[in-house]
């Protein structure tokens, strides 16, 4: 039997006692789901950084390529510990893609474009702040939550614990 042909459904692999071997990953399936909703995310991000900076400045090829690839993976590692929390977390995440932009901005003063340098300065404050809001919220609702945890969704978004 020709497993690479189109299934015939006329004739069954238990008429000619053949077990058929057919690939099932499904975490296979979940992760490709989680890639498509990583970059979705991702998207609306940088949408929202490029409204932010405006006709202010620009920014280089390579600023945009290390913050998506730092980002994507921030997100992906994020969202396969706590989930999908885009739809609840929406605004605050633009939110912190709007000081993402503004921190790039001031850190790009002088300079003609929002470099390389600028995008890695801006997203090390954006993931300063975040561990510090997640660290405060915890605190206020007498929780405690690892470093480990508080880093992997720094730079994610900033949750609301």
């Amino acid at each position: 039997m020709n497993m690479y042909e189109p299934r015939n459904d006329r004739y069954s692999t238990s008429d000619l006692g053949v077990t058929p071997i057919t690939p099932s990953i499904p975490h296979l399936d979940d992760a490709r789901e989680l890639e498509r909703e990583v970059e979705y995310i991702v998207d609306e991000c940088f949408f929202t950084v490029g409204q932010a900076v405006g006709m202010r400045t620009t920014v280089d090829y390579d600023a945009v390529v290390w913050w998506r690839d730092h980002y994507r993976a921030r997100f992906l590692s994020a969202m396969k510990k706590f989930g999908n929390r885009w739809t609840q977390d929406r605004t605050n995440v633009t939110g912190v893609a709007l000081m993402l932009a503004e921190r790039a901005v001031r850190y790009s003063e002088g300079r003609p474009s929002i470099d390389l340098d600028a995008a890695r300065q801006a997203a090390a404050d954006v993931q300063r702040y975040c561990q510090l809001h997640a660290r405060r919220r915890a605190a206020r609702l007498g929780l405690e939550p690892s470093e480990g945890d508080a880093a992997r969704i720094a730079g994610y978004w900033c949750p609301d614990y």
